[in-house]
């Protein structure tokens, strides 16, 4: 495997850090320091679908050189797990830091997934405003600008767009590809041409940048190979950290890379899912996705992380105060799906189909690959593991909605996105 670093001029200051089993082995982190004040510039790339497992600093043998340089002059956060195992939902919980839900209080029924609730928020709803994320959840950009900092968005994934909400505390926000099926008109060089516009109206030079990449998800529309698409994402990533170098930003910045989810590519487990990253019960494959922190902060990038903790750990890079972290312990988490109640505890993970209430459950410290039911051996574990789910259940329910169907609106972001044919 090639670990070419040649990211202009970045250099090597940290390795990798712990592990649980089935992630990178630690060859030696070596210690932080903590910033001293809040950084001149914060760039948060989310690269869309995007799997740990596919990058060289994880251990890949894809080529992501300019990842890998990054990685370098970094940490790389081995345990860190998307909240969700879709785009709104897992945003939504990277935006405001809170725990996406789909409960009604009742095991049996979830709440539809529509324009109204494909954030997990409803239970915060107060009325009018934005239908996805709600105006009483202080968002990720909002609490940055607070802090004194011009706030940029550009995003690719027609989800994330107006009236959803998550352009609320952003300065400037730029949506690229409108509702269309056609990858070319929303890929990484258009949202790189974009920033440079963006960049450009700039009134200073502290600031928040958010891009949003979605590439690697129109995988399959572009008709090439996942490692491939990685690969060209790695490049486009590249031009963008140019881009910043060209305009001075680059210098001062803390650059933070990850991804809202990860994606199916043909494993089989112990129930058989759905495709993709659909979820229905959530495996691994759709939430390890990476973290990767440039210049490194004071963090041990081997402890669990969540798409909701990243939301604080990104305000007080600021020097904000970021809410408390929300009803789940460091490691826990809590998937409310459609079809199932997925929750893990450290090594031990549960998945409870919503029909019948069966309860599977999986060491993931013995069988990563999630194939084996161990349920029927640790009797009392499945019954902590139930008590916990009925628990966080109740703590994030919202109320049922009257009926509904797709908006035409949001039918067709959903076909441009392949989730509707």
């Amino acid at each position: 495997m090639r670990r070419t670093a040649t990211l202009i001029g970045l250099t090597v200051l940290v390795g990798l850090g712990g592990c649980e089993r089935g992630e990178p082995a630690d060859p030696g982190a070596r210690a932080v320091t903590p910033a001293a004040a809040p950084a001149e510039r914060i760039v948060l790339v989310v690269v869309d679908t995007l799997r740990a497992d596919h990058l060289s600093p994880y251990g890949a043998d894809v080529e992501t050189p300019r990842i890998a340089a990054l990685a370098e002059r970094g940490q790389v956060f081995t345990r860190f797990r998307a909240s969700y195992h879709q785009t709104s939902m897992s945003m939504a919980s990277l935006f405001t830091g809170r725990v996406p839900s789909l409960e009604t209080g009742s095991r049996e029924r979830a709440l539809e997934w529509t324009g109204e609730n494909w954030c997990g928020l409803r239970r915060l709803a107060t009325g009018a405003g934005a239908r996805c994320v709600p105006a009483s959840a202080r968002t990720l950009a909002e609490s940055i600008r607070a802090a004194g900092y011009w706030t940029a968005g550009v995003v690719t994934n027609a989800l994330l767009f107006r009236p959803a909400g998550f352009d609320r505390g952003f300065d400037r926000w730029e949506e690229i590809g409108g509702d269309t099926r056609d990858p070319e008109l929303r890929n990484a060089s258009r949202a790189n041409a974009a920033v440079r516009r963006v960049l450009a109206e700039r009134p200073g030079d502290r600031l928040f940048l958010y891009v949003h990449y979605v590439d690697v998800h129109d995988y399959g529309r572009r008709r090439i190979p996942y490692a491939r698409s990685v690969e060209w994402m790695d490049r486009d990533l590249g031009a963008l950290l140019g881009i910043l170098e060209e305009e001075g930003l680059l210098e001062g910045a803390r650059v933070v890379l990850t991804s809202d989810h990860g994606e199916r590519l043909g494993e089989r487990h112990l129930v058989e899912g759905h495709p993709k990253h659909f979820g229905n019960p959530s495996f691994e494959e759709v939430l390890w996705v990476p973290l990767v922190i440039a210049p490194p902060v004071d963090r041990d990038p081997g402890q669990p992380l969540r798409s909701d903790d990243l939301t604080r750990l990104i305000v007080e890079l600021a020097g904000g105060a970021p809410d408390e972290a929300e009803l789940l312990a460091p490691d826990e988490q809590f998937l409310s799906e459609r079809d199932w109640q997925t929750y893990r505890r450290g090594r031990w993970k549960s998945f409870r189909d919503r029909a019948s209430g069966r309860l599977r459950l999986v060491d993931l410290g013995r069988d990563p690959a999630e194939r084996q039911d161990v349920a029927a051996e640790h009797p009392e574990r499945v019954a902590a593991h139930a008590r916990r789910m009925d628990e966080l259940a109740a703590e994030l329910a919202a109320e049922e909605t009257p009926p509904s169907t797709l908006t035409p609106e949001d039918a067709e972001r959903l076909r441009a996105l392949g989730y509707l044919e």
